[in-house]
């Protein structure tokens, strides 16, 4: 690899003018830096990135930090992402989790050496913020901006772009009430996800709103699994205990294709035996059959509003703030 030594050498003068010439801040005279583009160019020298955003105190790269990269919805965010922030000259990375807080922690850890600019949370997952505080703090007072992109982390100081997930489940139920499609079942992860929990929470108050009872036994919390096969797992043992349920409102698309499965191949009819509305707006879900009723996340949305976060540029003023994105419930052949 070349050497900023090397081009010094090449153009007869110290590296440090080859620093002033790339860095473009301090002037030079014309011959001078005709000299050092002319070394440059005939040793084919390429400056390592992240050192010189290391040295200017301001990276290009934002990473996004998945919980579960393999989950559809998370396909959809890092593409729109990454579009909205190359039209702001920002380069994505993306990490993945693997739902190990661990990983979140060594990430914020490594973030200063990396040169980030930013960071963005995309994790579902119940964190201990008090234990991760310290990493938090330290890469805040290194420049890098923390972002939300899932759960609100608002009140831990952290600006949030997040859905409106309870609001999603609450228009679910609604409408699953209305179609007499009562009682109705919950899937998905409740004491591990604040997202979960949202969309629970959305579930049990419309069920409250229209005076039907929250009934434990149709509350099915997912501890093990995070995709189709936990729901065809919890589904298959609701229907193999004999509980009494005409609709299901699953916390993510993937769960109530799982479910869908489960009562298909136990001889029963969807919609006419049990309806299921999904939660994500995953493109495979209008292509189900019967297609997918669903709950649909705007990342479009999300990815805009990024954009706007880092556009606004260091020094922001004003109080840590919260984003809400609408959701929207689409109605389809399952429910």
């Amino acid at each position: 690899m070349v050497s900023v030594v090397a081009v010094a050498q090449r153009a007869g003068v110290s590296p440090a003018t080859v620093s002033r010439v790339l860095g473009g801040r301090v002037p030079v005279t014309p011959e001078t830096r005709a000299r050092v583009l002319e070394a440059i160019d005939q040793l084919g020298y390429r400056p390592n990135e992240v050192a010189r955003t290391l040295r200017a105190g301001r990276g290009r790269s934002v990473a996004l930090v998945i919980g579960d990269v393999e989950q559809g919805i998370n396909a959809a965010l890092a593409k729109n992402v990454q579009r909205e922030l190359e039209r702001q000259g920002l380069d994505l990375l993306l990490f993945d989790l693997g739902h190990r807080e661990d990983r979140l922690r060594h990430i914020l850890e490594r973030a200063p050496s990396l040169g980030l600019r930013g960071l963005l949370l995309s994790s579902p997952h119940v964190m201990d913020m008090q234990a991760l505080a310290p990493a938090i703090q330290a890469a805040t007072e290194r420049g890098i901006d923390i972002l939300s992109v899932s759960q609100d982390l608002s009140e831990h100081g952290i600006p949030s772009i997040v859905h409106d997930d309870a609001g999603g489940g609450t228009a679910a139920v609604t409408h699953l009430v209305n179609q007499l499609r009562t009682p109705v079942a919950f899937v998905g992860r409740i004491a591990t996800s604040a997202v979960g929990r949202a969309r629970f929470e959305g579930y049990r108050d419309a069920l409250l709103a229209h005076g039907q009872p929250v009934d434990p036994s149709l509350v099915w919390d997912i501890s093990e699994g995070f995709r189709a096969d936990a729901g065809y797992r919890a589904a298959s043992d609701a229907l193999d205990r004999g509980l009494r349920f005409r609709s299901i409102l699953a916390a993510s698309d993937e769960l109530a294709l799982g479910c869908m499965a489960a009562a298909t191949d136990r001889g029963l009819s969807i919609p006419g035996d049990i309806a299921f509305v999904g939660f994500g707006g995953l493109g495979i879900g209008a292509f189900a059959r019967p297609a997918m009723s669903t709950v649909v996340l705007d990342v479009e949305a999300v990815a805009r509003t990024v954009r706007a976060f880092f556009e606004a540029g260091p020094g922001r003023a004003g109080p840590v703030r919260r984003h809400l994105i609408p959701t929207k419930l689409v109605q389809r052949q399952s429910a």
